[in-house]
């Protein structure tokens, strides 16, 4: 395995002198520099010139010394400015010479002198650091184009060859070292699959301190790319990671700058930052292998590994110690990713620093590739009537966190979709689907406990009262098979939905759903409109239920006077066209009937009336349940409401098809004596723990927190927005949902303001958001609940300049 034995050529000063005059006619002076398998030696024209002469690792094979010289030139032709080596011909024009030396014939080739002091001579503070992270992220942007078949070599200190070096542990005198060393082995061998699923691309794979010059607090030169590999682009970062810790240069806790630096030039994933432990670790866990070999086989190559080893077990041990998830939740805070542990809220999960991606990522939206879905071939498949959004199809074929990712690796900022609730493609999710498809997936006629888990760490977090559930697939089947319940217990069929209002697509609920058309069994109230004092949150009280408090002082009693007039109206009606009320449902954010955001008084108000008239209340709870609102887990809550059954859908399973019925055991089990209620799918094993991965991702990340502090930060800086647009108007909602007013220009309505405005950030910036209400003329924005404040700047500006176009120019908003 390459770099395992060093085996530097051995040259003179007078023979580099000669090799020098003879190849490049350069007649200098000669200097040797530092190399652990070529031999370099620094040459000082009588010009006052500085070249570097290398003479080859005799192990490494032609295709290598190819591939050194081809990047090179590549790096140069994509990014003129990155402080890497220039190469230099021969007399004859090539590359790269041949010379004789002991052994037998070598390479040689002439570089650039790149000024600068190694970095392992001095302390980094966080500017360089940063400044560090920076150039590495230009470097391995470069890299994305270049290919060679050398990159496939074997080699050493490639982290993903560490299963194969462990069998060396045994040459590690320390017990307790080897032992850390085989957890470290066998834990980056579990992560295996997960390594693999990550961007890979050609890494440079050894930037430490003996191969980065500073100039100040600037990288000024990039050196030895002989260990370059094809591997995950995460492995750039964590090489240097791992070696600033083993070169004793930086802290643990001090590590966080690189990757800001790393992620203002190019965005690093959640996944990616999911493993940079692991790849850390193992980096660790390598060089005391090398060294433990070396120290058996190659004893001067064991010395020259001495200090950076002993660093390598401490370093180790305080890793190990300060725990992967701590770490990694540090580490997401600083690359702006989904945090794990106490994260996705400004600390939570981000993105802190800066989410914002790299200059020109939000930049005009290119046409599809040519291997873009047909649309005419979708149309004789799927129907032309089958729905797409915006004007211009987007073509995505991959999600992480709260971002969407084209076939050209373009990325979307998410700010519409609820269904990813704790990310796109969130890792521990993943995993826990993974894992449960391939052990068993079968559905609830068989005992399975994972199910039951859930069903208790759901029913924890809501009233005493609901604490059985019955699970389908969906949020429109649990919508139905609530209604179904309600019939069932009132023996009525009668029904109160608030205005607009939708509840989903079976053609029970349908019915529920007012613009499908008027069913007589169907009344609807008036939506509530925006009140003083609306978003007040409200806490349960001393004894857990919910404390309605008294009136806000700025609430209008007229508003509330009118809302049970509209209440009581509507029981009348129902009962003039001879139907007594089974049920009033209500989606608890009040979305497509314009997002608004009454105080809980509404709540509380409406649901003593139609309660007293029979009828249960279902909270239907698909868009602002698990925590959206910010103030409360439940919406029900924030709304004033105790509900008598809850339903869930899409969010619960991240994305896996689910969907949950809450009510009493006492309701759920007069329903299935009545009609042995089952469904084939729901409740499978697979689902359960989707749903499991959900809840602990929310606890552990923090989401709700996150919510309420992004949500309050980006309400304002909407309002602000408003403020300065004719084209915007108030803002609505809590938590993350939220909606902008947006108001008729010239000629033009809102609704088709509101429809160009929603355009122009999906091609222009980037930036995907939808509209609601029932005039349209809403923009609904509603991001997966990692989303920070880092995000909602991005989105601020995408709005501020669409915005400013829409009021300069009505016809822009044609």
């Amino acid at each position: 395995m390459l770099a395992l034995r060093t085996a530097r050529a051995i040259f003179t000063l007078p023979e580099a002198e000669r090799i020098a005059r003879e190849h490049y006619g350069i007649v200098a002076c000669v200097h040797p520099l530092p190399g652990e398998r070529d031999a370099n030696f620094h040459l000082r024209g009588a010009d006052g010139r500085e070249h570097v002469l290398k003479i080859i690792d005799p192990e490494a094979s032609p295709e290598t010394t190819d591939c050194q010289l081809r990047v090179l030139r590549h790096v140069a032709e994509q990014d003129p400015t990155l402080p890497v080596p220039r190469i230099f011909p021969t007399l004859r024009g090539e590359d790269a010479g041949k010379v004789e030396g002991a052994g037998g014939s070598y390479t040689v080739c002439l570089v650039g002198y790149l000024g600068g002091r190694l970095l392992s001579k001095q302390t980094p503070g966080p500017v360089l650091l940063e400044n560090l992270g920076r150039t590495l992220a230009r470097l391995d942007r470069a890299l994305q184009g270049f290919f060679h078949p050398a990159l496939g070599q074997r080699i050493a200190w490639d982290v993903r060859r560490l299963p194969e070096l462990v069998e060396f542990a045994g040459y590690i005198p320390s017990a307790a070292l080897r032992d850390s060393v085989q957890r470290a082995a066998a834990a980056l061998e579990e992560r295996m699959p997960a390594l693999r699923s990550l961007r890979g691309q050609a890494i440079h794979g050894d930037c430490h301190g003996q191969n980065l010059l500073v100039d100040g607090d600037s990288i000024s030169g990039i050196l030895d790319f002989g260990d370059m590999i094809h591997a995950p682009r995460a492995l750039e970062p964590a090489v240097t990671l791992a070696e600033l810790l083993m070169e004793d240069l930086v802290p643990l806790g001090a590590l966080a700058p690189v990757l800001q630096g790393y992620s203002r030039e190019a965005r690093l994933e959640s996944g990616e930052i999911e493993l940079l432990y692991d790849l850390i670790v193992a980096r660790q866990a390598a060089t005391i292998l090398v060294h433990a070999w070396r120290g058996r086989h190659d004893v001067e190559g064991a010395r020259v590994l001495d200090a950076q080893t002993s660093q390598a077990a401490r370093s180790l041990e305080a890793l190990q110690k300060a725990g992967r998830e701590a770490l990694t939740a540090t580490w997401h805070r600083a690359a702006g990713t989904r945090i794990g542990g106490a994260a996705s809220g400004r600390a939570a999960g981000p993105e802190p620093l800066a989410a914002r991606e790299p200059p020109g990522v939000l930049g005009n939206c290119a046409p599809q590739p040519p291997d873009a879905p047909d649309l005419s071939r979708r149309h004789r498949l799927m129907g032309a009537g089958a729905e797409l959004f915006y004007e211009r199809p987007l073509h995505l074929v991959r999600g992480s966190g709260v971002w969407l990712y084209d076939p050209l690796g373009r990325s979307y900022l998410d700010v519409y979709n609820n269904v990813p609730h704790v990310g796109h493609a969130h890792p521990k999710v993943v995993r826990a689907i993974q894992e449960q498809v391939a052990t068993l997936a079968t559905h609830t006629r068989y005992l399975h406990s994972r199910i039951l888990d859930y069903a208790e760490r759901l029913t924890a977090t809501l009233p005493a009262h609901l604490n059985a559930c019955i699970f389908v697939n969906s949020g429109s089947e649990a919508n139905d098979v609530a209604w179904r319940i309600a019939q069932s217990t009132t023996g009525r069929r009668g029904a109160l939905v608030v205005e607009h209002a939708y509840h989903g697509i079976t053609d029970a609920v349908a019915a529920l759903t007012p613009g499908t058309g008027q069913d007589p069994r169907v009344v609807t109230l008036a939506a509530p409109r925006t009140l003083p004092g609306q978003n007040a949150p409200r806490a349960p009280s001393a004894g857990g239920e919910l404390d309605s408090g008294p009136e806000p002082c700025t609430l209008e009693r007229a508003a509330l006077a009118a809302a049970a007039v509209d209440a009581d109206q509507a029981l009348r009606t129902l009962a003039e066209r001879g139907f007594a009320p089974a049920a009033f449902f209500i989606d608890s954010a009040l979305t497509s009937s314009g997002i608004y955001d009454p105080p809980a008084a509404w709540g509380t108000l409406v649901a003593e009336r139609v309660r007293s008239a029979g009828a249960l209340i279902v909270a239907d709870e698909v868009q602002y349940g698990l925590g959206r609102s910010g103030s409360h887990f439940w919406g029900f809550e924030r709304r004033g409401m105790m509900p008598d059954i809850v339903t869930l859908g899409k969010p619960v399973g991240n994305g896996y098809p689910m969907g949950v019925v809450i009510a009493s055991r006492e309701l759920i089990e007069a329903f299935q004596r009545r009609y042995g209620f089952f469904s084939t799918f729901g409740g499978n094993a697979v689902a359960a723990a989707a749903g499991l991965a959900v809840l602990e991702v929310l606890e552990s990340e923090e989401l709700v927190s996150n919510a309420a502090a992004t949500g309050e930060y980006f309400r304002r800086r909407l309002a602000a927005l408003g403020a300065r647009h004719p084209c915007l108007g108030a803002v609505r909602g809590t938590g993350l949902l939220l909606g902008v007013e947006v108001k008729s220009v010239g000629a033009h309505t809102a609704r088709q303001c509101a429809k160009r405005l929603i355009n122009m950030l999906a091609a222009e910036s980037r930036v995907l958001i939808g509209y609601e209400g029932p005039d349209a003329d809403v923009l609904k924005l509603r991001p997966p609940m990692p989303f920070r404040p880092e995000h909602a700047d991005l989105v601020i500006a995408a709005i501020e300049a669409a915005a400013a176009r829409v009021s300069r120019n009505p016809d822009a908003a044609k």
